[in-house]
């Protein structure tokens, strides 16, 4: 059951993140004016959200299940950073601050990392002592 809840988890992190991938690509290669990338950007920026809210929970039972408890792990570090995406999202939200949203997108790379960390070195930590 975990290892479909991890599928869901990745399918639901393209999601969350496939809004700025295509304002970049849109940017870097058609220099903003490509219209279907336009309108796959907005569309997607609609589930941004929510699919990040099912990503928290999801990801969290995911990582109970795997473990047993919840333990530091790889996949607990990424959940933290995708967690503190989340929150500075909401800071933006409520307080319309650019700050917020920079750091929300700072922290949403973060997230990448860590979470590419994860798929590929799950133990990592436990090589490293923990």
């Amino acid at each position: 059951m975990y290892e479909l809840l991890g599928i869901i988890s990745a399918a639901l992190f393209m999601v969350v993140m496939l809004p700025l991938l295509l304002r970049h690509i849109n940017r870097i290669f058609f220099k903003g004016k490509n219209r279907v990338i336009t309108k796959l950007r907005m569309w997607f920026r609609k589930l941004h959200k929510p699919a990040g809210c099912c990503l928290a929970v999801i990801a969290l039972i995911h990582g109970y299940l795997a473990l047993g408890s919840i333990r530091i792990h790889t996949g607990t570090l990424a959940w933290i950073v995708c967690i503190a995406a989340v929150i500075l999202g909401v800071l933006f939200s409520i307080k319309k601050k650019a700050v917020y949203l920079v750091w929300h997108r700072r922290v949403a790379l973060l997230a990448v990392i860590f979470i590419a960390l994860h798929l590929l070195v799950p133990g990592a930590l436990y090589y490293i002592g923990f």
